[in-house]
């Protein structure tokens, strides 16, 4: 019977030489993917909160798995290396885990016992290994952020649901509290379309004077600075609808002999003239977002983890926002116990709290990753929702 110490089939130190390094890897290997996280109009609180309530202030105006959200006191979803009872005014925790079992650690063993501990090609085998590993569980928070801000500004919420969902628990709703009069749905032949599929048009549809009137209604707060964000499906959808497509032919040329003639000279000048003109002829910057998310589901039918993938900003909406800071990212503090055989980690300022450790009785290490954070926009009376189907 093997009763060699932990270190032995400790990937962390097979990798860095000792535990204790795991910080100056993060920190080394990982720093730009901190300074490429993209949360834009918001910003992390400098401070972190010690419970978890946020308040939401108005101010005047001046494809990695997602992380799993779960109770407090749960553990974090194993990720493939192949409803939470929170209410309104909670922060979300978002948890993460990896664990390296008996035949993971027997891997490492043969490579050690092949070549030596501190052989090259075990050292580089186990740095790839903890690079996967840390790899995935710090993008699954980011890809968790990126999703907050985009259904904050798409939906004016985020609805933690089965769907977004599926390891954890939901039918928890955070609301931004958008005033419904900033809100206009289209209906009946007024709609841009007639179905989700975008192939018929509504007959009475005028996407350019709808999106002019919600830029007044911007300005008429007394916002001049602003900017339209729309998922970039619809959006491409959006320039090959037959109003917009004449009205930018005839900007571009006045003397278009036809309407038939205006829509061609709109296609043959291709996306980024498109996109500049309609820009000119709403009189806003229009941000298409094009970002996809995913969560994995164990599907009992096939006894394996499944991935599906989500759009982050919502179709068939466009919303009108200030420019510059929209609000801020509320973190819970994390919580460090004192730990015999393990060590800890942190990103995103330490909001991110990695925790590597040993369960004895099941012979596994286990590397798991928690962030207590919510996107919070603080300016909800400026954001403007046009739902065009």
């Amino acid at each position: 019977m093997w009763t060699g110490d932990l270190t032995y089939n400790d990937l962390v130190t097979s990798a860095l030489g000792n535990i204790k390094n795991l910080q100056e890897f993060i920190d080394d290997v990982f720093a730009e993917k901190y300074n490429g996280l993209q949360l834009d109009g918001f910003r992390f609180a400098p401070e972190m909160q010690v419970d978890f309530t946020y308040e939401q202030i108005e101010k005047t105006l001046g494809l990695n798995v997602m992380a799993t959200y779960v109770d407090i006191d749960s553990p974090g979803t194993p990720i493939s290396m192949d409803g939470f009872t929170l209410t309104t005014g909670k922060i979300p925790r978002m948890k993460k885990r990896a664990e390296y079992d008996e035949n993971e650690m027997r891997k490492i063993m043969v490579l050690q016992e092949r070549f030596g501990n501190t052989s090259l090609r075990s050292i580089n085998a186990a740095k790839r290994t903890l690079f996967d590993v840390t790899d995935k569980l710090i993008g699954s928070h980011t890809n968790s952020m990126t999703y907050q801000r985009h259904q904050m500004i798409s939906k004016g919420q985020l609805e933690i649901t089965s769907t977004n969902n599926p390891a954890g628990l939901s039918s928890v709703t955070f609301s931004a509290s958008v005033p419904a009069t900033n809100k206009t749905t289209l209906t009946g032949n007024y709609k841009w379309w007639a179905d989700a599929t975008h192939a018929a048009e509504g007959s009475s549809s005028d996407p350019i004077a709808n999106m002019r009137a919600k830029r007044r209604a911007m300005e008429q707060k007394n916002v001049i600075s602003m900017h339209m964000e729309i998922d970039s499906l619809t959006f491409e959808d959006l320039l090959g609808h037959s109003a917009v497509k004449k009205a930018i032919g005839y900007h571009i040329q006045p003397l278009a002999g036809s309407d038939t003639i205006a829509s061609a000279i709109a296609v043959n000048a291709g996306f980024d003239a498109q996109k500049a003109v309609l820009e000119k002829l709403i009189g806003c910057r229009i941000v298409p977002i094009d970002s996809i998310v995913a969560v994995e589901k164990f599907d009992k039918a096939t006894m394996a983890l499944t991935q599906t993938q989500i759009r982050a900003f919502s179709p068939d909406v466009c919303v009108f926002v200030p420019d510059g800071l929209l609000g801020e990212v509320k973190t819970v503090e994390p919580v460090k116990l004192p730990l015999t055989n393990g060590t800890y980690a942190d990103y995103y300022g330490g909001r991110l709290l990695m925790t590597v450790d040993f369960n004895i009785l099941r012979k596994i290490q286990y590397i798991e990753t928690e962030m207590t954070s919510l996107v919070v926009p603080d300016k909800p009376k400026y954001m403007m929702y046009l739902t065009v189907l």
